[in-house]
């Protein structure tokens, strides 16, 4: 048997009597750092764990496994404990060493002891009171929501169902007369109740039999443009591979998973690593900037992962153009100007000739990406007269946005002189100075 014994802050005399005691019957106590050991110290014998915090996740499941089998081996035999600081529940150490053994060992019966934690302890120190609703994070994704008085838990698991929560349990009368748990969520509560939810991953047999991967866009660069399904996929993947620098990093803060940068990769690599992420049995994450349906060049990863047998699905993202719409505070279509967008790039190296000056006369707004460090011949090969409006939105959403105004005869003179040469959305169009426009037929 195997019994998680929270420490409580750090102060001795907050240890609870309920600790003491185990640690005292304990055969065993292992610990994973010298304050735990110090707490530890009067009432058993502590031995240290060592838990190194790096972030090589291979290296610290090897670590996770080789702790487990020592304290596993001991458990077999009798009661053991391991002692943390806080509660063992609450971000512990204890959460992944039971999380392994119950993988490897799970005939091992495992139970805790909580202690006080740093939650409670801030609230005493900061001589603050928690009287409502609070949020307590490490920076990951919040996959546990906890609901305290949940007197009409019914209600409750249909709003968390909607936020993407699918496993739950009911408590009532927590370690009182009376006590109840149960998975089977009742229509009312009193006072001591509470309710958990968790965000559980698919099955994994489910995954194993659904081989997918799931082509996501992150949106313009704005890290809460991207939508709440892609943010879900983000929270549950196992592998992420994102395309570079096109992509905010604060997007990547909503994974936890393995994250693969494909920058430099050839296809052929991005394929293997790709399929055999989901061969694997793992959720598998293709991170696009923007849409993955526009200029995303997935056509070629799909037709590889179809080869190997597995399907795909795309999740669409908001893409730069409507992010650099809003910072431009205009339509890109505007009754009695145009009603036509046309949205289209320059040659280079992987496009050997374009339609710019043909596409142009149409007069119409016109979106060309990819085409920053060549606005100049771009400017110079439009068919719109050389004072149309036109504008330069460099990082859409990103916090280092810039927005350069000016018209097709400036516009490359003003990019210019503020070093922009990538990265950058151009648009042409008299929408970006709207007059004589005509009412929509909306407002009647």
């Amino acid at each position: 048997m195997l019994v998680g014994i929270g420490l409580g802050p750090g102060n001795p005399d907050l240890l609870t009597l309920a600790a003491i005691k185990a640690l005292k019957e304990s055969k065993k106590v292992y610990v994973p750092g010298k304050m735990a050991a110090k707490l530890v110290a009067p009432y058993a014998k502590p031995y240290l764990l060592e838990f190194p915090m790096i972030q090589d996740i291979a290296e610290l499941s090897k670590i996770w496994e080789k702790n487990a089998g020592v304290v596993a081996e001991e458990a077999k035999k009798g009661m053991v404990s391991f002692a943390v600081l806080g509660d063992p529940n609450v971000f512990s150490t204890f959460s992944h060493l039971r999380r392994t053994i119950k993988e490897k060992y799970p005939e091992i019966e495992i139970t805790t002891i909580p202690g006080v934690s740093a939650i409670t302890a801030q609230a005493v120190r900061t001589n603050t009171s928690i009287d409502g609703s609070f949020i307590v994070s490490d920076g990951s994704p919040v996959t546990t929501k906890i609901i305290l008085k949940a007197k009409h838990p019914g209600n409750v698991k249909k709003s968390l169902i909607e936020e993407g929560f699918n496993e739950f349990i009911f408590a009532e009368r927590l370690f009182m007369d009376n006590e109840r748990i149960t998975g089977e969520i009742p229509e009312s509560g009193d006072y001591f109740s509470l309710m958990v939810a968790k965000k559980r991953k698919e099955g994994k047999e489910g995954k194993k039999d659904k081989k997918v991967v799931y082509f996501v866009g992150a949106g313009p660069g704005n890290s809460k443009y991207i939508t709440v399904k892609g943010r879900e996929l983000l929270e549950s993947a196992d592998v992420v591979m994102y395309a570079g620098s096109l992509v905010n990093p604060e997007v990547l803060n909503y994974s936890y998973g393995e994250k693969i940068d494909s920058y430099g990769m050839k296809l052929e690599e991005i394929i293997d690593v790709l399929a055999n992420g989901v061969e694997a049995g793992k959720t598998v994450v293709r991170l696009h900037s923007g849409d993955p349906s526009l200029y995303g060049a997935i056509i070629e990863q799909i037709d590889g992962l179809k080869k190997r047998g597995i399907d795909i699905e795309i999740i669409p993202g908001v893409t730069s153009l409507f992010a650099s719409a809003a910072s431009l505070k205009t339509q890109l279509t505007i009754n009695g100007i145009t009603e036509t967008l046309i949205i289209t790039r320059p040659a280079g190296t992987t496009l050997e000739k374009d339609s710019l000056r043909e596409l142009s006369r149409h007069n119409a707004t016109m979106a060309i990406y990819l085409g920053t460090d060549k606005l100049r011949k771009i400017m110079n090969e439009v068919a719109y007269p050389r004072e149309t409006p036109a504008a330069v939105v460099y990082h859409a959403s990103w916090e280092d946005e810039k927005v350069i105004l000016g018209t097709v005869g400036d516009i490359a003179d003003r990019v210019e002189a503020e070093g922009i040469d990538k990265s950058a959305m151009i648009i042409i169009g008299n929408v970006l100075s709207p007059e004589n426009f005509k009412r929509s037929h909306l407002y009647g």
